[in-house]
């Protein structure tokens, strides 16, 4: 209140000072609601670009998820096998114990006078052959058949193959396909990777042409003739599928081959060709210390035996020999000394023969001194 003055002039400072008063607080409020509109258009407008980048999302992740669909179906449908990549891997994976032993994958064969339909749509022959004459061997376990994997022909042949390797690539896998050219003539092929070495490289087979049955007007005849055919090319198949796993278990596990010894008398030439085919893969096994070196040349010189050549065989059992004499036999058990003097009983000199029989003579003697715990 103003010190001097008059009453009336108090009353009338003091009406001044509660309008002053009034209009600050009507000028505050309007701020409040200046302040409140504009947090309110913020937060619309927040909201309304929240919706806006939400429906975009939501867009993009449809567009996203057509697109890899899409992708996914076609790749189904240009692949060879009848599944994703993936999915592949696995099946493969839980068929092999994830690639303690080979896969095999037998494909249909290509005819080079049928269409696109008219190869995939089948009929798709050879197959039944392949697979029969593999499950009916007696080495079938060494490989996981998985018939049904591969639904059409490689028509794109170098393509469907690198697609199979590129699905595959870390597991062991035997691949059977093949052409048929004019109706006339059969051209089988067979492909695997990580059979021994790992990574890109790979064994590829093309086996010799093979001439389909003439025509026959007697229907019977020609249909015997077609099955004969087709048992062949099918047990010829499975004999190369067999040495691969003989190739795979040996290099990698070091067990004995064992599969040219079950072939009938009358395949001799299978059997030496099965027993040639191996010994190479000790060298690897050798290398990899799958297997000692004096057993290895033992095996080898085994196999050479039963391929009937005698100075190969004659040479791995010296050298056996040497690496026995040196290492004071203790390289070798009596199994592997017993084997090693009856391949020198049959195509050594009597030296040779006295040397195996002081080689068999310690480790047998050692060998019961161990078991007696000596």
């Amino acid at each position: 209140m103003k010190r001097d003055g008059t009453y009336f002039d108090q009353q009338h400072f003091a009406h001044l000072l509660r309008e002053n008063e009034a209009a600050a607080a009507e000028v505050r409020n309007a701020e409040r609601e200046e302040r409140a509109a504009a947090i309110r258009a913020e937060e619309a407008s927040r909201s309304n670009r929240y919706e806006v980048d939400r429906d975009w999302r939501q867009a993009q992740i449809s567009i996203q998820v057509k697109t890899d669909q899409d992708k996914i179906d076609r790749d189904i449908e240009n692949s060879p096998y009848s599944c994703t990549a993936q999915e592949l891997r696995e099946w493969v994976c839980e068929a092999t114990n994830d690639g303690a032993r080979p896969a095999l994958l037998v494909a249909p064969f290509f005819h080079d006078e049928l269409n696109r339909e008219g190869n995939d749509g089948g009929p798709h022959a050879f197959r039944v052959a392949i697979r029969r004459a593999w499950v009916n061997s007696q080495w079938a376990a060494d490989v996981g058949s998985m018939d049904g994997t591969m639904k059409r022909p490689l028509r794109q042949t170098d393509l469907d193959v690198a697609l199979l390797q590129k699905a595959l690539s870390d597991l062991p896998v035997i691949l059977v396909y093949g052409d048929v050219q004019a109706g006339k003539r059969v051209w089988p092929s067979l492909t695997a990777w990580n059979i021994v070495d790992s990574g890109n490289r790979s064994i590829q087979v093309n086996f010799p042409p093979l001439a389909l049955p003439r025509n026959s007007a007697d229907e019977e005849i020609q249909r015997t003739n077609r099955l004969a055919f087709e048992d062949e090319l099918g047990y010829s198949t499975a004999l190369t599928i067999g040495l691969l796993g003989e190739w795979f278990h040996l290099a990698n596990y070091g067990r004995s081959p064992y599969i040219h010894r079950t072939l009938p008398d009358n395949m001799g030439l299978e059997r030496r060709a099965m027993a040639l085919g191996l010994i190479s893969a000790y060298e690897v096994a050798i290398q990899r210390r799958r297997v000692e070196g004096a057993a290895g040349r033992i095996e080898q010189a085994v196999l050479c035996r039963d391929a009937q050549f005698a100075d190969e065989a004659r040479n791995f059992a010296l050298n056996a020999l040497n690496i026995c004499e040196s290492s004071n036999t203790s390289v070798i058990d009596t199994s592997q000394a017993r084997l090693l003097l009856d391949v020198l009983t049959e195509i050594g000199d009597p030296s040779q023969v006295a040397r195996a029989s002081r080689i068999l003579e310690v480790v047998s003697y050692r060998s019961t001194m161990r078991s007696l715990g000596w």
